[in-house]
């Protein structure tokens, strides 16, 4: 049985573990260098293959269990994304030894006005990836043939192929590895709150 002066007073609390675990995305989304700023998003493809790759968190909205990534509109995890809205995604906060799984639903913003405030304030750099003359994806012969175009003097070169995608949160599961034992909670979200248990690590 673990003891529980090893661990840290909100691992055996869940809503603190809970508001912990919300916390660290919410910083994460702020910061590069946090280990939560990437997590891997994953997706069903047309044959029913699971497909697996890392997206940047762009904002974590607490207080509605959502989280915002940005895409190409030309990527193949956007059209899996349209033929099945259910996806998940996995972080892991190596200071913390936090694992963090969510499940949830996907939504593509299709509103061109929010579209556009958040491409403005995007930083050039960000932008450029979108302005590929290709598809994600495309293969070819050498990496001579990735071009990119021009910014454009209004900097909306790229635009068309910039899509966001919000995920709801259903489910939330921490996991917390602890040389006394590791510790497990799984959140459901019931009404726009996540209400916790136990589980098996």
């Amino acid at each position: 049985v673990p003891k529980k002066n090893t661990y840290d007073d909100h691992i055996l609390d869940l809503n603190k573990g809970l508001d912990f675990a919300l916390g660290r995305l919410e910083k994460a989304a702020k910061s590069r260098n946090d280990d939560l700023h990437l997590l891997v998003l994953s997706t069903i493809d047309s044959r029913f293959n699971p497909q697996a790759r890392t997206v940047v968190i762009r904002e974590f909205d607490k207080d509605n269990l959502s989280l915002r990534f940005h895409t190409d509109s030309r990527s193949t995890k956007l059209f899996e994304i349209s033929s099945n809205k259910k996806i998940s995604l996995l972080g892991y906060d190596s200071k913390n030894k936090l694992q963090i799984r969510i499940n949830g639903e996907a939504e593509i913003i299709k509103i061109d006005k929010i579209l556009k405030e958040i491409w403005e304030k995007m930083h050039p750099m960000s932008r450029e990836c979108y302005r590929v003359t290709e598809a994600p994806g495309k293969e070819v012969t050498t990496i001579d043939e990735v071009i990119f175009e021009e910014e454009g003097k209004d900097g909306n070169n790229g635009f068309k192929n910039f899509s966001v995608v919000n995920c709801h949160i259903t489910s939330l599961e921490t996991l917390y590895l602890h040389s006394a034992g590791h510790i497990r909670c799984l959140y459901k979200n019931n009404n726009n709150e996540l209400i916790g248990k136990w589980i098996v690590p």
